[in-house]
């Protein structure tokens, strides 16, 4: 299969009345986000890239519930191709605004040589933070602009990465890794 075909994005699998339920919960003043002083480590050595922070909520982490908010993300599911009981990892992330055009550092979410898995993450507002997709060769295969309601999926060992907004105020999205 070419990389490109691994790589799958819907619109309209999330009702806009779940999409206002889940962002009405995560932009609430008392939701615990938590600071991450950078989204991802340069494992790839790429240059270039523009690390900045990011704040995240984790729902599920090696396979274990760890939020109460678990029954808030399960509800988005409801239409989307992922078996929430093969999900290992997901959480919410949220890029704030900056005045660079780079993208952040490029990676891989989990490394699994077990089993098959991939990643979906579900664009939670329309931004200007693109997520990018790269071949082996570092090569950009492909970029998808945020679009509320917007469902990426795409093989878990295909190097990604997310770009900070800059016209937008923020970015914010559910990333989940799950097995096939």
């Amino acid at each position: 299969m070419k990389v490109e075909e691994s790589i799958n994005f819907y619109d309209g699998l999330i009702t806009e009345k779940k999409l206002n339920d889940i962002n009405k919960i995560l932009l609430n003043k008392n939701f615990p986000w938590y600071y991450n002083h950078q989204t991802s480590e340069n494992d790839y050595n790429f240059k270039n890239t523009f690390e900045h922070f990011q704040f995240a909520h984790w729902f599920i982490f090696n396979s274990e519930i760890s939020s109460t908010y678990i029954n808030d993300f399960k509800n988005v599911l409801d239409n989307v191709p992922i078996n929430y009981d093969l999900i290992v990892r997901a959480k919410a992330n949220f890029l704030p605004q900056v005045q660079n055009n780079s993208f952040n550092n490029p990676h891989k979410d989990i490394v699994r040589k077990d089993r098959q898995h991939k990643i979906g993450i579900i664009y939670l507002n329309d931004a200007d933070g693109d997520t990018v997709i790269f071949n082996q060769d570092k090569e950009i295969i492909k970029r998808i602009t945020p679009k509320a309601g917007r469902v990426l999926i795409m093989d878990g060992d295909l190097i990604h990465t997310s770009s900070h907004p800059n016209k937008t105020k923020h970015r914010m999205v559910l990333n989940i890794n799950f097995l096939v």
